[in-house]
């Protein structure tokens, strides 16, 4: 049960067109430039975000513990000094959400008057997560799920290792060896798989965002695609992502014009802009909010 959890959650695909809300200059870039920013995982704008997951990890390793003998107690111990380690690694994310004009998403991302939900097509979305290697997946926002899901991730860890020790054990043995020297690194794979869950377990609060992610593998810094911009009060490490190839051009559904005091004038710059771009058959469609911000 608990393997399938895990395989569950990074196999959905999403069946609706998914929207990534974003600035003036966000449109531009990511559509001129044909790739979309994937923001660090310990530079997000919430800064709890990723110490959630390991919050609720370290919950599940210590209630493990207490019930845990012999290997499997020493494997969680090694676990817990893991786990706090969790977020030294670049990992990157970036947000869509299923929700095509939703008010908290433009207050939030798209700037006091003026921003964009550019409509990704579902399937081409799966193309670009699995051509870059990385994943794409919902975020889980209900307590139990996510306290389930990392019961699955605990388990699974501590399996491999307690395995691996048995095995380690038997080479030894066969070699007349000493055991204390059979090598199996804090923690095991936890931080490994962690990287892949952590992005998605978001508090219950930001439920109505709908959002899902594509998550990358560790990236070292010297990747050509691996880089900086500047922030609000440090440089932001992000990863630069394809989402067009040489066989396979941009697939948008729509594009939203959110609030703004010239809607009409900004829908047709937008679709201007998107018909120089080859896009000409993209809609481009105003938001419905009645919000106002000037």
């Amino acid at each position: 049960m608990g393997d399938s959890i895990l395989d569950d959650v990074l196999s959905r695909v999403p069946e609706k067109t998914l929207y990534h809300y974003t600035t003036q200059v966000g449109l531009l870039g990511i559509i001129d430039k044909e790739e979309i920013w994937a923001t660090h995982t310990q530079y997000l704008n919430d800064t709890k975000e990723y110490q959630h997951a390991v919050d609720v990890i370290t919950d599940v390793i210590l209630q493990r513990e207490v019930l845990a003998s012999g290997d499997a107690k020493r494997v969680l111990r090694d676990m817990t000094e893991a786990a706090r380690q969790a977020g030294s690694m670049n990992v990157c994310v970036c947000s869509f959400s299923e929700g095509r004009d939703s008010l908290s998403q433009w207050r939030s991302y798209c700037g006091g008057t003026s921003g964009f939900a550019i409509g990704f097509n579902p399937r081409h979305l799966v193309e670009v997560a699995k051509r870059a290697e990385f994943f794409l997946a919902p975020c889980i926002y209900d307590p139990g799920q996510q306290f389930a899901l990392m019961e699955a991730l605990v388990d699974r860890v501590v399996e491999q290792n307690v395995t691996r020790l048995h095995m380690g054990e038997k080479l030894v043995c066969e070699n007349r060896g000493d055991y204390k020297d059979v090598m199996v690194p804090q923690g095991g794979r936890l931080l490994a798989l962690l990287h892949r869950y952590a992005p998605i377990l978001k508090d219950a609060a930001f439920s109505e965002e709908r959002e899902w992610r594509i998550i990358s593998r560790p990236i070292m810094c010297s990747n050509e695609r691996f880089a900086y911009r500047a922030g609000a009060s440090m440089l932001i490490p992000y990863y630069r992502v394809p989402i067009s190839f040489s066989d396979q051009a941009l697939k948008l559904d729509e594009v939203m014009v959110g609030p703004t005091p010239h809607a009409e004038a900004s829908r047709l710059a937008a679709w201007g802009f998107l018909v120089k771009q080859g896009m000409e058959d993209v809609p481009v469609r105003s938001s419905a909010v009645p919000y106002r911000n000037w």
